[in-house]
């Protein structure tokens, strides 16, 4: 038996609802197969549905259309067969916070069962009834309850059928295109495109009425709103695919017929901001899109701070199933940080404050590491972070604001983030430019002076805390005392500003630039120039200012970025996708700028769509990192032993990068992307400079081997050398091979390595074991060079003993000397020994000397023969 809490019990349940409306529920049960004209005509009818089952189902109607349609039910049922149970209560549409719809029934109707008749009957709540008392050809006849339904005043509904019951619905569209009409690419953007629409109006059989660039018509039923919002949306996307020459940027609204007259003063009677409108999305009330189904998705178009009625405004794009829907990214600024009633500020772009009351004018320094810090932060936490900014701002904003501003946590740095985005135009930025002494950006920011004793440091404090008028006085005295100091016209810039002269400001920034001593002050000017022009509204001179500011410093992104915001502001937020774009690819911190960005607010829904793709691709391609970075790990350990230098930096970096995988933001997947290219090149030079390295170590090696085995050739007892020729053998092999191969290969690479440090080892040893080798082959040298001269010394000296000692006795005994004659003769023998001895000794001190004199040169003569016979 049907039950309608089965029913309730599929629909979510929460808390807190976002926003409610009051309206009647219909519960409808039946046994087999539906009738598809039911449904059609609940649908037409302006009815949601809400929850379904195999024998029943739950609508809801905001108005009392549902005893229209019931009615021509029941006309229909007349002639055909429809055994379908029907009850009207009363009951309330709930929306949460996350679009989720749910429904609040009085507790004691929730609680029924229904028994399906055999034709149609329609039962109506009492409280029901009031609403469809009025209509004509109904009648309600009070009947007593029956089984399973509650205790309550019922009444069965009948209807006259000769009436036509129509639907109360119907609305007004009204397109605007964007863009000066004065302009010959509006007019001829506009022709293309109107083209097109005038044809699709014939499709649907439209009268449309133009005045002053307003195309209007009316639409006189659900399912002609349902088909025609569909087919421009098909249409824009065709246009903006196939034909970009046929589109041109529009904005719609759709409002209920009921109040408003199809005249010229239509776009009037609307009471719509048409400049704040997001072109190529309908909107309308959240009513009327949330009856076009679920083939459309319906976005919020923060104008207010709260969203509390259906009657506020929304738009709607087409869901992924309704052939051509376009993803976005789930991200929600805060509204707070949105929507307000000021212009947007000259020095963060909100609109929740005045100039003068800026929390941004505390703000003493440059948070260059800001957007670092937020691309560690997934969606989730961003919209958790924008949530906590909304309840803390609910009372005292600026007070609170500033606060938040202060703090460490998610908020505090979300809302820093938002503030650094405007950074370029407040009075930390003016402080930097007023010490830097560099020509270029970003070096300029950091090539800071000290701080001068000038006044205007004071005054800038003085204006800040708020005082204008004693500011003004002493810069005017200034201007005559320093009369070239470019800061004294910036500073009565900006006090020109919050005195709201805004010509006065632009001529002063103007001198300012013509005073500025580098091209950086004078981009510096110029961009302030730019900013007053976009606060302004006068988004073209801003852009003009804008483009002069890249000329002159191509390295500061931000006045490209500026370029970009005043496109969106215009509408044209298409085409500032070509901006964006071009700068994500340069700086992919711009990603979440643009998310973060509450100035963006009219293409929120553009920029959402258009960087969807992108964001995919790099979610896709981080998953394929994720995998490559492990095979990359297994890669370096294939290269590199545990302990090496390049390896445990490598498993560092592999391990932070891997962390960044599971952060859900488009910076944090294309570092991970970009990070891993680099180690993969860093990798690929360390292999490359360790292979050059080793080659060099491994010839290095073999001289040092090649002069182990010269200095170890001259050894005199080479039988003794069986454990140094082993070593030597060992290590000559070992060193051919290296150089013979390429380190090419991991294994070769690692071997190499070990072959490395081994035979340093082992050459060690073999020098070692040389030196005792050296110092005996070079004692054995010695001795036969001392021994070859201590012989010819020795031979010398025996020949002039035993023949000059004959020679003297004869000789002087012819001469009659006595000495020859007497001592010689008689001690002739005795005489000959010492003279041997004393010859003996002084040819072996004479040998000794010698050798020692002439043994280095003796040694190098031997060695190098020898090298020169081989």
């Amino acid at each position: 038996m049907p039950q309608l809490s089965s029913l309730i019990g599929q629909l979510p349940e929460f808390k807190e609802s976002r926003m409610l409306s009051n309206g009647l529920g219909l519960w409808l049960s039946w046994q087999g197969d539906l009738n598809p004209a039911v449904v059609q005509t609940l649908q037409d009818y302006g009815g949601m549905h809400l929850a379904s089952e195999r024998d029943q189902a739950l609508w809801f109607f905001f108005s009392g259309d549902v005893f229209l349609a019931l009615a021509r039910l029941a006309i229909w049922a007349k002639f055909n067969s429809l055994a379908v149970f029907c009850q009207v209560i009363p009951a309330k549409l709930l929306f949460g916070y996350k679009r989720e719809l749910s429904v609040a029934i009085d507790p004691a109707l929730r609680v029924q069962n229904a028994i399906v008749p055999q034709e149609l009957e329609i039962w109506v709540h009492g409280k029901a009834k009031e609403m469809g008392v009025g209509a004509p050809g109904l009648s309600f006849t009070s009947m007593r309850g029956q089984t399973g339904l509650a205790s309550a005043e019922w009444f069965t509904m009948s209807a006259d059928p000769r009436l036509p019951y129509q639907s109360s619905l119907g609305w007004y569209v009204v397109l605007k295109p964007l863009g000066n009409p004065l302009e010959k690419s509006f007019q001829s953007g506009w022709r293309a495109f109107f083209a097109h629409l005038e044809e699709l109006l014939n499709r649907h059989k439209c009268k449309f009425l133009i005045h002053d660039f307003y195309l209007m018509f009316p639409v006189e039923n659900l399912r002609q709103l349902r088909l025609w919002c569909k087919d421009i949306l098909l249409l824009i996307a065709q246009l903006k695919e196939e034909n970009p020459d046929g589109y041109w940027p529009c904005v719609m609204a759709v409002a209920d017929r009921k109040g408003l007259n199809f005249n010229n003063e239509l776009p009037k009677k609307m009471r719509l901001d048409w400049d704040q409108l997001v072109p190529d999305f309908p909107h309308m009330s959240y009513r009327n899109a949330y009856l076009l189904g679920d083939s459309f998705v319906v976005h919020d178009v923060r104008f207010n701070v709260e969203h509390s009625s259906m009657d506020d405004w929304s738009n709607v794009s087409l869901s992924a199933e309704g052939e051509g829907g376009a993803g976005l990214l789930p991200v929600e600024v805060s509204n707070r940080l949105v929507t307000g009633s000021s212009p947007h500020c000259f020095y963060c772009g909100l609109r929740d404050h005045e100039l003068q009351d800026c929390p941004s004018r505390k703000l003493a320094s440059l948070d260059r590491e800001i957007w670092k810090e937020v691309a560690l932060l997934d969606f989730e936490t961003i919209n958790n972070g924008f949530k906590s900014i909304d309840l803390s701002l609910t009372e005292d904003a600026l007070e609170s604001m500033s606060s938040i501003l202060r703090q460490e946590g998610i908020p505090g740095l979300l809302l820093r983030a938002v503030f650094s985005i405007n950074a370029n135009a407040q009075f930390r930025m003016m402080r930097i430019m007023w010490l830097t002494r560099g020509k270029e950006y970003p070096a300029g920011l950091s090539e800071l002076n000290q701080k001068d004793d000038s006044p205007l440091w004071s005054l800038l404090d003085m204006f800040i805390s708020g005082d204008l008028i004693a500011v003004d006085k002493e810069l005017g005295q200034m201007t005559i005392k320093a009369p070239r100091d470019f800061r004294v016209r910036t500073l009565q810039g900006f006090v020109a500003l919050e005195r709201g002269d805004h010509a006065r400001t632009l001529s002063l920034w103007k001198e300012a630039e013509g005073l500025s001593p580098s091209p950086l002050l004078q981009a510096y000017h110029q961009f302030l120039q730019g900013r007053l022009m976009e606060t302004q509204g006068k988004y073209q001179n801003a852009n003009t200012l804008y483009r002069q500011v890249a000329r002159l410093t191509p390295a500061w992104s931000d006045s490209v970025y500026r370029q970009g915001v005043c496109q969106v502001k215009m509408g044209f937020a298409e085409q500032a996708v070509g901006f964006l774009s071009a700068l994500i690819e340069r700086d992919a911190h711009f990603f979440n700028r643009v998310l973060l960005d509450p100035e963006l607010e009219r293409g929120h829904i553009h920029l959402l769509a258009a960087l969807h793709v992108p964001w995919l691709e790099a979610q896709s391609k981080a998953e394929e990192e994720a995998v490559a970075l492990k095979r990359l790990r297994a890669e370096v350990f294939d290269w590199f032993p545990e302990g090496h230098e390049f390896a445990d930096a490598a498993f560092k970096r592999i391990d932070a990068l891997l962390g960044l995988a599971d952060v859900e933001n488009y910076v944090s997947f294309i570092s991970l992307s970009r990070g891993r290219e680099r180690l993969e090149r860093d990798l690929q030079a360390r292999v490359n400079m360790e292979s050059r390295e080793l080659k060099s170590r491994f010839r290095t090696d073999m001289e040092r081997l090649a002069y182990i085995r010269d200095e170890a050739a001259w050894f005199p007892f080479p039988r003794i050398l069986v454990d140094f020729n082993k070593d030597y053998n060992a290590c000559a092999a070992n060193l051919n091979w290296a150089l013979q191969n390429q380190f090419g290969v991991a294994d070769t690479f690692k071997k190499a390595h070990s072959i490395a440090e081994k035979e340093q080892e082992r050459l060690k040893g073999l020098e070692g074991k040389l030196k005792f080798l050296r110092i005996v082959r070079d004692s054995t040298l010695f001795m036969l060079i001392m021994g070859k001269t201590f012989f010819w010394m020795e031979l010398i000296g025996l020949l002039l003993v035993l023949v000059g000692l004959p020679l003297s006795v004869y000789y002087g005994e012819r001469a009659g000397a006595e000495w020859a004659s007497g001592l010689l003769v008689k001690e002739k023998w005795q005489i000959q020994k010492g003279l041997i001895l004393i010859l003996s000794t002084m040819a072996l001190a004479f040998a000794a000397l010698r050798t020692t004199l002439v043994f280095d040169k003796k040694r190098n003569q031997l060695l190098n023969k020898g090298k020169r016979k081989k």
